[in-house]
């Protein structure tokens, strides 16, 4: 295992608790019959997907320039006031540094909310890659080319990099771009089926490099 590459959401913080609870509001008033349940479907998903989403299953009559310009406003107050760093991350980030193994992000999220993170916690400069939904014209997970993206910045063979996820839309797309993939599993989670992960984590706490290595070599 020669790098580490991170989700945004549900992964680094803990963004899909506060998307849920936020969206709960919009999407009742937006979608014909809303439910709460309804909002596990869309675990993963970019936002234009999202939009896509709701127009073809539930009914959304609203145009998507209205549909985006709603979201980055719930996303400032999702990313600049209400998240937190996952418990451990910045420990197994630094682990990671101290040995010398690249981690990337690799998120379907847009440029502009993944930023709002990077600067809030001053991460950016702690990853050899940060990929968004941008960077890989809009092709976003399921579909492989964020994660094909982020090895290619990372210069190294994808079966040699591990994935972390908490959604499968997100392992669906790191296992087709060829990486090794565990899956989080979390509070937010506990329903979603993830069995595509090559191994699950329960959280970061007390992990370091030798036990992610040995968890990715076991497979």
């Amino acid at each position: 295992m020669r790098a580490v590459v991170f989700d945004m959401d549900g992964v680094i913080v803990d963004s899909e608790a506060q998307w849920k609870a936020l969206e709960g509001e919009f999407f009742r008033a937006a979608v014909p019959g809303w439910r709460e349940e309804h909002h596990a479907a869309i675990v993963g998903m970019g936002v234009e997907d999202v939009y896509r989403h709701l127009a073809s299953v539930h009914g959304l009559t609203l145009g998507l320039e209205e549909f985006l310009a709603r979201s980055d406003r719930v996303a400032r107050e999702v990313y600049e006031e209400k998240v937190a760093l996952a418990p451990g991350f910045l420990d197994l980030l630094a682990d990671l540094e101290r040995r010398g193994v690249p981690a990337a992000v690799a998120s379907s999220s847009p440029a502009r909310w993944i930023a709002l993170v990077m600067d809030r916690f001053d991460l950016r400069p702690r990853f050899r890659a940060v990929v968004s939904a941008d960077d890989a014209g809009g092709r976003t997970k399921p579909l492989p080319d964020i994660y094909l993206e982020a090895v290619r910045r990372l210069g190294l063979p994808a079966a040699e990099c591990l994935a972390i996820e908490d959604s499968a839309i997100g392992l669906l797309a790191a296992k087709r771009a060829g990486l090794r993939a565990a899956a989080l599993r979390t509070s937010h989670n506990a329903d979603q089926d993830l069995a595509l992960a090559d191994f699950e984590l329960t959280g970061f706490s007390s992990l370091d490099y030798p036990r992610l290595a040995a968890r990715f070599a076991a497979r």
